[in-house]
């Protein structure tokens, strides 16, 4: 193939795999704020962004993991930013995580979720509830973020082989060369 063609195929899956994760991230924030009838609603943006990091580049995972968190933060009607500085370390710490030392496997993206799920849960929990002094806040950890960790925690299986599917059909390009056997090599 050619290399110009190839440059510009790689370019064209780059910014069509773009387009899709955030139409991805777009229907899940609207999900996300539109399911007032159910008060546990699953934080899809959570594992998404965490997929996401898995596959790209560390900066490119920070954006996107800022992103998600800047839209939890409008889906939850909580304080803007403060899920988006903790998506973004999660999803850097991720993404390097996975190029240099961790294989991308199912088991490894579930823990890494969970980890970020339980901070970002923790945080949430700590600043909104906890530091105040409720009486019922020990109640509230477990009927309503408790569940919600489960639930978010639960979405990564799905979201992993979506996002898996989509840098495989839409990423670098790789070329098999067969090497010929030669017999016109002298060696001295």
């Amino acid at each position: 193939m050619n290399i110009d063609a190839k440059r510009k195929k790689e370019q064209r899956n780059t910014i069509l795999r773009w387009v899709i994760y955030i139409l991805l991230l777009i229907l899940e924030y609207v999900y996300m704020t539109t399911t007032a009838f159910h008060w546990r609603t699953v934080l899809f943006v959570i594992p998404t962004a965490m997929c996401i990091a898995v596959f790209e580049e560390p900066f490119d995972a920070a954006v996107c993991g800022c992103i998600a968190g800047l839209l939890l933060d409008t889906a939850q009607g909580t304080l803007i930013g403060l899920s988006g500085i903790i998506l973004l370390w999660c999803c850097l710490v991720t993404s390097l995580l996975f190029r240099f030392f961790m294989r991308k496997h199912i088991i490894n993206i579930v823990m890494l979720n969970g980890a970020a799920v339980f901070i970002q849960g923790i945080i949430h929990y700590f600043f909104y509830y906890a530091i105040w002094g409720y009486d019922s806040s020990a109640k509230i950890f477990i009927r309503e973020f408790l569940p919600v960790m489960i639930y978010t925690e639960l979405a990564v299986i799905p979201l992993f082989f979506i996002i898996k599917f989509l840098v495989k059909h839409l990423g670098i390009i790789t070329e098999n060369y067969i090497e010929e056997k030669s017999d016109d090599i002298v060696r001295e």
